[in-house]
C-alpha cells in the first residue's frame, strides 16, 4: 500500500493504525507485510509468519475453556462447538502492556497488531486506551479501537 510505504521511506509513522473493511480484503495481511518491513524488511517475514519475533505481538480473539485461552483456529481443532464468539480479553491486554513495559529486542520498535479489534470486551477495550495513551515512538498499534489516535486506512473488495 502506497500510503504505509511512503510512512516508511520518510519516517513518518503514525503511531497507531486501524485497517478497517470487511472480510477477505487483506486487512491481516498488510499488517503482516507492514509490519516485517518495520522490523527488518525480507529477513523477518519467515519470523513473523512463524509468530516468533521478539517485537512483534499478534492478539487475536480467544474462546475460554476449561481455563484455557484458544484462537478460534485451535476452537475448530479440537471440534468445540461455542455459543458465543471469541473476543480479546483483558488478560491479553495486560499481556500487551508488559510486551509494551521492556524495549525493543532487535528492532527500533515494538509492534502490537490486534485482529478483529471489535471483539474487544469492554473493561479489555479500557485497559487498552490506558496502555496506547502514550505511544512514544517505539511503539506501534496496527488495529487498536482507539479511533481518535489511529491512522485510518479502509480496504475495499477488489473487482
Amino acid at each position: 500500500m502506497t500510503l504505509l510505504s511512503q510512512a516508511i521511506d520518510r519516517a513518518r509513522i503514525a503511531p497507531a493504525y486501524l485497517f478497517a473493511g470487511v472480510p477477505g480484503v487483506g486487512r491481516g495481511l498488510t499488517a503482516r507485510c507492514f509490519a516485517a518491513a518495520l522490523l527488518g524488511g525480507n529477513r523477518t517475514i519467515a519470523r513473523i509468519a512463524q509468530g516468533n519475533h521478539p517485537d512483534l505481538l499478534w492478539v487475536e480473539p480467544t474462546y475460554l475453556h476449561q481455563g484455557k485461552r484458544l484462537s478460534a483456529t485451535e476452537a475448530a481443532e479440537m471440534n468445540l462447538k461455542r455459543k458465543a464468539a471469541p473476543i480479546i480479553r483483558i488478560e491479553q491486554i495486560r499481556e500487551i502492556s508488559g510486551f509494551l513495559s521492556r524495549p525493543p529486542l532487535e528492532s527500533e520498535r515494538a509492534i502490537v497488531v490486534i485482529e478483529q479489534a471489535e471483539t474487544i470486551a469492554e473493561p479489555a477495550a479500557n485497559g487498552l486506551l490506558k496502555t496506547s495513551k502514550n505511544p512514544d515512538g517505539q511503539r506501534l498499534f496496527c488495529l487498536p479501537p482507539v479511533l481518535s489516535r489511529c491512522c485510518r486506512l479502509w480496504f475495499r473488495a477488489v473487482r
